[in-house]
């Protein structure tokens, strides 16, 4: 294949599409995350208290109990409801 200045120039034309292309994307995403991220902290709004960090209310004790033993029972009760359900599927087979 016998290359020509017509088909170098078409080489390059096509390289620069691909990255302005990419560059544009890099650009769009850069701004999404300023804009999802960096609102809060420029202008202020994030409070320092304890227990503001969290994305749970600490000041009603027997909530947070009852949030706390739904979210910790529920993620160590997962291996026991698989164990069971396997057993009943071996069980019934």
């Amino acid at each position: 294949m016998i290359y020509g200045p017509s088909s170098q120039k078409a080489k390059t034309l096509e390289n620069f599409k691909m990255s302005s292309l990419s560059r544009g994307v890099y650009l769009a995403r850069s701004a999404a995350r300023l804009r999802a991220t960096g609102r809060p902290l420029i202008r202020g709004e994030v409070e320092n208290a304890p227990g503001q960090n969290m994305p749970f209310q600490t000041k009603n004790k027997s909530r947070l109990l009852a949030t706390m033993i739904l979210f910790l029972g529920t993620g160590f009760s997962i291996p026991f409801i698989g164990v069971r359900f396997q057993m009943a599927k071996n069980s019934s087979a």
